[in-house]
């Protein structure tokens, strides 16, 4: 109930204004106070079943820190007069949205939320607040939608122990052109013109001198001994930003990593891959808080694992 206080005193003074100073405007005062607000509740008590809340989905990524904006969507579905609405939201802080519903049949609302963390941030529409003409009585009505926004890893600086990557096959070796793994062949190696940032272990020299331009093998798909980077399911998103920094570092120096998080990895051995990797890791849900979880048993061919707060539980002799 809102403003009930202030209600009760305006009929009180009606009463007294009627029973010592006029009588006929005390009346009048009275019915006007009675009469609106009875009217008031009704139309609202009515109008609360006949229209729908929708939070809309969100697309695409966005980078850590920024704000990304997202819609509520408000449609009547009958008769409904509301003047007062509030959206409660909940997106690493409370949001609270609000408008109405009077002349239109639809409405939209637009809010903004902060992306918190790396990894799938989460946009939760809790509850709607509707409150009559007169502020007199107001209902709760529990939404229980959710949404979720996919957040890029930070590009962060590597602190933990050393690693050294599981190197390429050397240069010596012979290397069929045109021969792939994806196709059925034997091991061998696709390629590529060189592109900057690009490792110089993956250059073929015979076919660079060949063809007159660097080429670079493509080597994702040939089998090639990886870097097992292991993300623990009660890891917090900084571990998805350390994992990310150690294995943007070891594709840099020529290896090929694999992160395996919730029974599901990706590999990277190129600057294409590695981006592809980043906006697979953007959509993997963290943990939210550090909680006791059930015990993860970690691959045993695991170099790296990352638990909990962005702790290096070990590291495997390479």
């Amino acid at each position: 109930m809102k403003h009930i206080t202030g209600y009760i005193q305006a009929i009180i003074f009606s009463v007294f204004f009627m029973l010592f100073i006029n009588g006929e405007i005390g009346s009048v005062l009275l019915y006007l106070l009675v009469g609106v607000n009875v009217l008031s509740i009704a139309v609202l008590i009515i109008s609360k079943k006949h229209f729908t809340v929708t939070l809309r989905g969100l697309s695409g990524t966005a980078d850590c820190g920024k704000y990304v904006e997202f819609e509520v969507e408000l449609q009547k579905t009958g008769f409904c007069f509301i003047p007062f609405i509030e959206i409660c939201l909940e997106a690493g802080a409370p949001i609270h949205l609000r408008t109405s519903l009077l002349f239109k049949k639809k409405t939209v609302v637009k809010g903004m939320f902060k992306a918190e963390h790396s990894g799938l941030n989460k946009v939760r529409l809790g509850e709607v607040l509707i409150g009559d003409f007169m502020g007199v009585i107001s209902f709760r009505l529990p939404a229980g939608q959710q949404t979720q926004m996919a957040v890029l890893p930070r590009i962060i600086e590597y602190d933990g122990p050393e690693v050294l990557p599981n190197m390429l096959p050397s240069e010596e070796e012979e290397v069929e052109e045109g021969v792939s793994v994806l196709q059925g062949g034997m091991p061998g190696y696709e390629h590529r013109e060189y592109t900057p940032g690009d490792s110089p272990r993956r250059v073929n020299y015979k076919l660079s001198a060949k063809r007159g331009r660097l080429m670079v093998r493509m080597d994702e798909s040939n089998g090639t001994a990886s870097t097992n980077l292991y993300i623990t399911e009660d890891a917090l998103p900084i571990c998805c930003d350390k994992a990310f920094a150690l294995a943007s570092r070891l594709v840099v120096r020529g290896g090929t990593v694999k992160i395996t998080h919730k029974n599901e990895s990706r590999i990277a051995a190129t600057p294409e891959t590695l981006d592809k990797m980043r906006e697979w890791l953007a959509f993997r849900e963290f943990a939210e808080t550090l909680e006791m979880t059930a015990e993860d048993s970690p691959p045993a061919d695991a170099a790296v694992i990352f638990s909990k707060n962005g702790e290096i539980l070990t590291v495997a002799a390479q």
